[in-house]
């Protein structure tokens, strides 16, 4: 039995697979991180809920990023900890391919995720037989009517967390392409990958792939 963890955006996911299959799944999501109140309560609500006992794990999988410092963080450190106590190794796997993209009939899928102004993390997946597969790396992208400029003539879904960013930065929209309804990472969604190409990681020296380094915002409390 296989626990996935994903807590790269407000979304706080986690999920559980036995044999390759969905067992069930937990989203909790607000207007701020629930991460570190409520993931260890998830957890063990998820693992009740299908009779199993953290003993009954087989290995923990974690999204790598990229996304929010704070949630990648918390959700690294909660995997390191059951697979160090629970002595199961830990896999990663790319937030950004941790989306359904079973219903999209596009040739391509870009998946976006908010990194504030006029940029977004995002990865390319080109339709396979069986699914979508990586197309090109994760990168940093300052969005204008330009970018993806070499798939403009082709048909494509983007999905993420800032559909309405999107539509904007975006306009004119090339004409076989479609903005998805805003969506979240899931843990629910690590299912595709899952399989003989599914490796641990090293877990004591694991680190997130933030991608951009981390930028403290200034504290907006006022203090006397």
């Amino acid at each position: 039995m296989l626990l996935g963890i994903e807590t790269s955006t407000k979304n706080c996911s986690i999920a559980l697979f036995k044999d390759g299959v969905l067992l069930g799944a937990h989203d909790e999501r607000g207007d701020r991180f629930v991460h570190g109140e409520r993931l260890h309560v998830m957890i063990q609500e998820l693992l009740h809920e299908h009779g199993a006992i953290p003993k009954d794990l087989s290995g923990i999988i974690v999204g790598e990023g990229p996304g929010s410092y704070t949630g990648l963080r918390i959700g690294t450190s909660t995997a390191k900890g059951l697979a160090f106590a629970l002595n199961i190794p830990m896999y990663a796997v790319p937030t950004l391919g941790c989306f359904d993209f079973s219903s999209f009939e596009s040739n391509y899928c870009i998946s976006v995720l908010d990194a504030r102004r006029d940029e977004v993390f995002a990865q390319v997946w080109h339709k396979v037989s069986g699914g979508f597969e990586a197309s090109g790396p994760i990168e940093a992208v300052i969005v204008d009517d330009e970018s993806w400029g070499h798939l403009r003539e082709e048909s494509v879904t983007v999905i993420g967390d800032c559909a309405e960013k999107m539509a904007e930065l975006l306009s004119p929209l090339p004409a076989h392409w479609t903005i998805a309804p805003t969506a979240f990472p899931s843990a629910s969604a690590m299912h595709t990958f899952l399989g003989p190409n599914l490796a641990p990681v090293d877990t004591a020296y694991f680190e997130p792939f933030y991608l951009k380094d981390f930028v403290a915002e200034k504290s907006k409390k006022k203090y006397l």
